[in-house]
């Protein structure tokens, strides 16, 4: 598939494929500190290749994961979901996109295709460990539709709630 940005760039998304393992750890060495940093809640100067093998191999059930190319077939994004036992109804979430393709739509838009995924395959709520100072993550949520309550904060990291289905968004009494 591909995707059209707002500033008129067109990029190619797909599912994560094994062989992606080397082009990620590529991709994660041209993140900026702070990215890394959004991304991971933690500094990261070199995605393991035991992490980058894991992120790359999933199950297009319980693991799934697209990935954004620019025109040469650069990996410039990648967003996954990982369904969380007992019952696999909830998905942790996490995305991230190299530096000079943040703010151009692109998160929103891959977080919507996920969401597409997910809700297919009978997921009913993502979750996401964020930090409260990081407003374009929010944000990016919210443009893609999700509405999300915080069920705990913790050392600037806020634990984010989102059902995919909007008649779902409530607090837990």
């Amino acid at each position: 598939m591909t995707t059209l940005l707002v500033d008129g760039q067109l990029l190619t998304v797909r599912p994560v494929r094994a062989e992606d393992t080397a082009a990620l750890i590529t991709m994660h060495r041209g993140l900026s500190e702070q990215t890394v940093y959004q991304r991971f809640l933690a500094g990261r100067p070199e995605l393991a290749h035991e992490q980058a093998d894991r992120f790359t191999h999933v199950d297009g059930t319980h693991r799934v994961a697209l990935v954004a190319e620019d025109p040469d077939g650069h990996l410039v994004a990648v967003v996954r979901y990982d369904r969380q036992p007992p019952d696999y109804l909830e998905a942790e979430v996490a995305i991230v996109v190299t530096d000079r393709f943040q703010h151009h739509g692109l998160g929103t838009e891959l977080v919507r295709m996920l969401i597409a995924r997910a809700g297919a395959a009978g997921v009913e709520t993502f979750l996401a460990d964020v930090l409260t100072t990081n407003a374009a993550m929010h944000r990016t949520f919210a443009d893609a539709g999700l509405k999300a309550w915080t069920s705990s904060y913790g050392a600037g990291v806020s634990h984010l709630v989102m059902p995919l289905r909007p008649a779902d968004v409530r607090r837990p009494a």
